[in-house]
């Protein structure tokens, strides 16, 4: 792992103690984490993600706004606006079979930090209790994208 400018380094601290699923990590581990997510930028209307393609990364929006969408048909349906910093998507890149379920563009120039899917698998692994406290924090945002899209499907449908 290369070292980070130590600007940059204090910047991707800084986003992933106000990300909801990094609150609470102790410094040291704060520090070893920070060093394995890198700042990306999108412009609007960008691509950052592609339903059903492979999924390496997984991402913490900075700045912007992205849109969260699944197909349907020849169009496209938005399930989520992701504006909220901290806010995580991407989350395939840690789940089997490691394709992503939605689509994510870029509504507005926007930031994110990125992480390989298998390093933080690794990183868990050095630290279960974090790991098990991410997972249970995942969980709780993928029933609620889950229960987002029923509601969307049972609308669409009636």
């Amino acid at each position: 792992m290369r070292a980070l400018p130590k600007s940059t380094a204090q910047m991707i601290k800084k986003a992933l103690r106000r990300s909801p699923y990094f609150r609470g990590l102790p410094e040291k581990i704060l520090e070893e984490i920070a060093g394995l997510w890198r700042e990306r930028s999108f412009e609007k209307g960008t691509t950052i993600l592609r339903e059903n393609s492979r999924a390496r990364h997984l991402f913490v929006l900075s700045r912007g706004a992205v849109a969260v969408s699944i197909r349907r048909g020849e169009g496209e349906l938005i399930i989520e606006i992701v504006k909220k910093k901290g806010a995580l998507f991407g989350w395939s890149a840690l789940v089997s079979p490691r394709r992503y379920t939605a689509t994510a563009k870029a509504l507005e120039n926007c930031r994110v930090l990125s992480v390989e899917g298998k390093d933080l698998e690794r990183f868990f692994q050095r630290y279960p209790s974090f790991g098990l406290l991410f997972l249970q924090r995942l969980s709780s945002l993928i029933a609620n994208r889950l229960y987002s899209t029923r509601l969307l499907l049972a609308e669409t449908l009636s």
